[in-house]
């Protein structure tokens, strides 16, 4: 193990998001080992679970400036009187911010972050201009925001590190009747989401089944589209078999409670969600977009469908519902493959691995060339 170093890892605000709650997972990881200061840019919004992980692991952190303008010299200050050694930023805003102030105050080594695979042309462009110009390197949370940053002309200095997830005692699961099963997908009720495919799915799924199976869909989430998706239960007739909860700060106990985990989003990065239904040993049918292939192991944990097919989403269901058994075997490797590449430990490892070869860091197509790097396998590497 190096010297510790002195590291700074910043977010834009505490909002109920995954960066920050990755960002707050690397400061809980690193603490041991290095000096850490947690920096968020906006004092506003603050999410109280957030808020409560800082307590708990005593993370040291700051608040800047609501002003712009007093908010960079604040941070460039404090990288300067904290002989900042790394940077670690998550979300465009705040690479820009740790970009600029990170080269004036002289930090030797800057990362950025970038965690979605589509992202608005304009502010695409200026993340660009940024990693090219201001930052050592750019880590990419997911390979999909990885190839699209390559295509859109950002220099070849971004390396991908996945997710990590603090990882749960293996459930045991519920003892349910044959015919009981409860399918769940979690996940904010936006377009890019497709819950009509979803419940299109679920309506073909219902004429499938005998009519003794007893079939429960649930939503997990909220936003914008929460009137469309009301009106679409209607639409197929499924408002006896599916129902909407917002209004929650802990998806797990919605996720211990079901049997099989159900996705039709139509882009994604790394799915924290996704994760989060690993970490519960369930079977997944998923979309096969961003690095949901890394994630499920087709036909081993889960099965990969492609986007608006729910004829063929619907069958997949179908399969996992008639045979608990092999729910229980998929969900065991879910879970197990979740906690070889994707648990606390592994994500802990990667950032260690790389805080120490920092100074001799080689990149090859997104994966860093390190002792001991365990890359999730890609698609076509997997069998």
């Amino acid at each position: 193990m190096s010297d510790k170093k002195n590291i700074c890892i910043t977010i834009n605000s505490l909002a109920p998001g995954g960066a920050e709650k990755q960002c707050l997972l690397l400061a809980k990881a690193m603490k041991p080992f290095h000096n850490i200061i947690v920096v968020i840019l906006k004092p506003k919004p603050t999410y109280g679970a957030h808020l409560k992980v800082i307590d708990e692991e005593k993370l040291n952190h700051v608040f800047l400036s609501k002003n712009p303008i007093k908010r960079i010299f604040e941070l460039t200050r404090l990288l300067k009187r904290r002989k900042i050694d790394i940077i670690f930023s998550y979300l465009p805003m705040d690479t820009i911010w740790a970009g600029i102030s990170g080269k004036i105050a002289g930090v030797p080594f800057i990362f950025g972050g970038i965690r979605s695979s589509y992202l608005p042309p304009l502010k695409l462009n200026i993340l660009k201009k940024v990693n090219n110009s201001l930052l050592n390197y750019t880590i990419a949370n997911n390979y999909a925001a990885y190839n699209s940053a390559i295509k859109c002309g950002f220099e070849n200095k971004i390396l991908v590190v996945p997710n990590g997830i603090e990882i749960r005692q293996f459930p045991r699961k519920k003892k349910t009747q044959n015919d009981e099963v409860t399918i769940i997908s979690v996940g904010r009720l936006v377009k890019s989401k497709d819950y009509d495919t979803a419940i299109k799915c679920i309506a073909r799924l219902k004429k499938m089944l005998d009519n003794n199976y007893k079939l429960s869909y649930i939503i997990v989430g909220e936003g914008p589209e929460l009137t469309s998706i009301m009106a679409n239960i209607e639409k197929y007739e499924v408002s006896d078999e599916v129902e909407v909860i917002t209004n929650t700060s802990n998806v797990y106990p919605f996720l211990e409670s079901a049997d099989i985990y159900l996705s039709t989003t139509t882009f994604e990065g790394i799915s924290n969600a996704l994760m989060e239904a690993m970490n519960c040993a369930l079977p997944l049918a998923v979309t096969n977009v961003g690095d949901n292939s890394l994630l499920v192991r087709d036909g081993m944990n889960g099965f990969l469908t492609a986007i608006g097919d729910y004829e063929k989403m619907a069958s997949h269901l179908y399969y996992l519902v008639k045979n608990q058994k092999l729910r229980d075997i998929m969900g065991k490797e879910s879970y197990e493959h979740l906690v070889k590449n994707f648990g606390y430990k592994a994500f802990q490892d990667k950032y260690l691995a790389l805080i120490e070869h920092i100074g001799s860091l080689q990149i090859n197509n997104g994966n860093p060339v390190l002792p001991n790097w365990n890359s999730p396998k890609t698609e076509e590497e997997k069998f």
